[in-house]
């Protein structure tokens, strides 16, 4: 009978551990989803947009203006680099989450792999330019996110997702208006 009790109290103690990591893994996720949701509304702002649009003239005027190009390397501040730091920042922050394990690597990826590749690719010199003015580790955990978002495109990864993807079957026919 003893041994009985014991096996019982076994199999509670058992699954009322099972029970509690299990919550815990809930609350995990509720707590990773409530940041996800915070940071990302980020986005949405009338700044972020802006700084999002002003990526491929600040990148060209990096490439043709010398002077601008030893202001982005030496000087600190750079008001026209603002709205751009800003995001880079945005990026960076989101990067760390993201490598020290606290936000999942895999959810950023299936959502933004794109963007973040297409954010680093112009933005790369600059990042090194500022470089020169801060630290070499500035926007570091960024570059790291860029070049796995990269890998994980060049893998099929992000393809494989939407591939998985249902879809309407009427879409198949859908033919879209002529340019104008």
């Amino acid at each position: 009978m003893a041994a009985i009790a014991s096996v019982a109290s076994a199999l509670v103690v058992g699954v009322t551990a099972l029970a509690a990591f299990l919550q815990i893994r809930h609350v995990r996720y509720a707590n990773e989803l409530s940041v996800y949701m915070r940071l990302f509304d980020r986005l949405d702002t009338p700044n972020t947009l802006e700084a999002f649009r002003s990526i491929d003239a600040l990148a060209a005027r990096i490439r043709t203006d010398p002077e601008f190009r030893r202001r982005m390397a030496y000087e600190r501040a750079v008001p026209e680099f603002d709205a751009v730091a800003s995001l880079l920042q945005f990026f960076e922050h989101l990067s760390t989450l993201v490598a020290l394990g606290n936000m999942s690597e895999r959810l950023v990826l299936a959502e933004y792999a794109e963007n973040i590749v297409d954010t680093w690719d112009p933005l790369s010199e600059a990042v090194y330019l500022r470089r020169i003015s801060f630290s070499p580790n500035t926007y570091a955990a960024y570059e790291h996110l860029a070049m796995r978002a990269r890998d994980y495109i060049a893998k099929g990864e992000l393809q494989r997702l939407y591939d998985g993807l249902r879809r309407d079957p009427r879409m198949a026919s859908f033919t879209p208006p002529a340019e104008p």
